[in-house]
């Protein structure tokens, strides 16, 4: 017996801001944990189905992760002598 769970991303409206917000906060570096955790603690005290806030965290985060390679690569450049 094979038991599987799903994760919905990016399944309703909201999910593009979530991903939005998860990018922007990736610029302002230490600051970014502020709002990370802020983003944790309402999207569990939110009324919501486990797998829709999982699937919300996951967004966030791939949207953080997208930011954080703009972010370093603009240090790159800026290293580098690009920009």
């Amino acid at each position: 017996m094979r038991l599987m769970a799903r994760v919905y991303i990016y399944d309703d409206k909201r999910s593009i801001l979530h991903s939005l917000l998860g990018f922007v906060s990736a610029f302002l570096l230490w600051g970014s944990w502020v709002v990370i955790i802020l983003f944790i603690v309402y999207q569990v005290t939110e009324r919501e189905n486990p797998t829709a806030t999982l699937g919300d965290v996951v967004e966030f985060i791939i949207g953080y992760i997208y930011g954080l390679a703009v972010v370093v690569w603009v240090i790159y450049a800026r290293l580098k002598g690009w920009l």
